[in-house]
């Protein structure tokens, strides 16, 4: 600085406060994009786990256990005329098909 030339009052504080603020708004906004990308990638995995599981239920359904549809409507009658029921258990109990 020549003589003529006067520093601003308080130059060198004002110009530290002012790098404080503009670090503090830089930090504050890495943390907000950090929340918004988490979230983000939060709801993709959300999506991709909730479409894998109904690729799956629907692939168990196509390509599951083929008894699913052998299930006899009426009892087999023998020759005497006996009818064999079939009974399974359930967690209410018994039951007699």
């Amino acid at each position: 600085m020549t003589a003529s030339q006067t520093a601003p009052l308080g130059f060198p504080q004002n110009l530290i406060a002012m790098m404080r603020q503009i670090t503090r708004l830089v930090v504050r906004g890495g943390v907000a994009l950090a929340l918004i990308f988490l979230a983000g990638m939060l709801a993709v995995m959300t999506a991709i786990a909730g479409i894998t599981l109904a690729l799956v239920a629907v692939l168990m359904r196509l390509f599951g256990n083929g008894d699913e549809g052998n299930i006899q409507t009426r009892p087999e009658t023998g020759s005497d005329g006996t009818v064999t029921l079939d009974a399974r258990k359930t967690p209410r109990g018994w039951t007699v098909e």
